[in-house]
């Protein structure tokens, strides 16, 4: 019943004068009732104590989720940026905001020169975590090939300052090894496109619990092959229906830097040859193309990303000041 009325009474109240004027309304009702029933007066002190505590205990999980992140409107450049020409958050279209997901710094690079920098907020990866992707793809109607490749420093801020810094990228950055141009454009025969496509010789398989296209040769354009390595192999290889105007391979490897675990990703749609999608293409590209992350260039850290608990300390106390009293 009291946690009922203290509800009521909340919604038109604020935080922290919610609990002062709540407070003050708890307390005359707790009199009231005071002299009438012991038992009565302790089950709405205990209710009242769960209350307050709940209060805290939401402020505190936003507060330990919330980090503060640079975010800045994307930096285009027309040369392939360089670890020596990184871009700082320092210009004027950035800002810090606070985040409950995380933060990013990202770099990525395009096969016709250019490069890009992004700031913002996590997208849903995991925290400290490096991220590395390498896309090679190629038009089907022009034939034109383009690779696109860039890694991500993935973070939760442990202070007042974001995260998301340029020096956290270029730790990423040395500590990746990427497969050169050639060895990538080895791999252009395997999605070379072809208008004598026959969706009945895709490669077939699946033990994807998750949702797995399923096959249809009739509207089928490509072959598709997903695998996971985190840490089981998981597949899934069909021909499902699309209109995509492009065949691809990618490969993602995603390193926690915590527990210095990687989990990887492969992707191919490809057209050419009998079962172009087979786990033997897949094993090869796994061989030569996954991006390596070495651990001990970057510098790894045990200390704790959560924020100091001195600010959380002094929150507690002026909490618990008006809910004990």
């Amino acid at each position: 019943m009291v946690f009922m009325f203290i509800i009521m009474n909340q919604q038109n109240s604020t935080f922290p004068s919610l609990i002062l004027e709540d407070n003050l309304v708890v307390q005359n009702f707790f009199l009231s009732v005071t002299n009438r029933s012991p038992l009565l007066m302790m089950t709405l002190f205990n209710y009242y104590y769960y209350y307050c505590f709940s209060l805290l205990l939401l402020l505190n999980t936003k507060y330990l989720l919330a980090s503060p992140c640079h975010i800045c409107l994307p930096m285009n450049f027309n040369y392939s940026i360089t670890i020596d020409n990184l871009p700082s958050p320092t210009q004027d279209d950035c800002h810090i905001i606070t985040s409950e997901t995380g933060c990013f710094v990202r770099i990525d690079w395009y096969s016709n020169g250019v490069s890009d920098v992004l700031y913002g907020t996590n997208p849903g990866f995991p925290h400290d975590s490096v991220k590395v992707e390498i896309e090679r793809r190629v038009n089907v109607s022009s034939g034109l090939y383009m690779t696109h490749t860039y890694i991500a420093f993935i973070c939760g801020s442990s202070n007042s300052t974001p995260c998301n810094t340029v020096e956290n990228l270029k730790r990423s950055f040395i500590s990746t090894t990427l497969p050169t141009a050639n060895q990538i454009e080895e791999y252009d025969e395997l999605i070379i496109p072809t208008k004598a496509f026959n969706s009945s010789l895709c490669f077939e398989f699946t033990n994807m619990t998750d949702f797995c296209p399923s096959t249809d040769l009739l509207n089928c354009q490509r072959c598709l092959t997903v695998v996971e390595y985190s840490p089981e192999t998981v597949v899934c290889a069909t021909c499902p229906s699309d209109e995509d105007i492009w065949n691809f391979f990618r490969t993602s490897g995603t390193f926690l830097v915590n527990n210095q675990t990687r989990l990887d990703l492969i992707l191919v749609r490809c057209q050419n040859g009998d079962a172009c999608n087979s786990m033997n293409n897949i094993e090869k590209i796994q061989r030569n193309l996954m991006p390596k992350f070495d651990f001990d260039k970057f510098f790894h850290s045990t200390t704790s990303t959560i924020k100091t608990s001195l600010v959380l300390l002094l929150i507690s106390l002026y909490i618990g000041q008006f809910c004990l009293f």
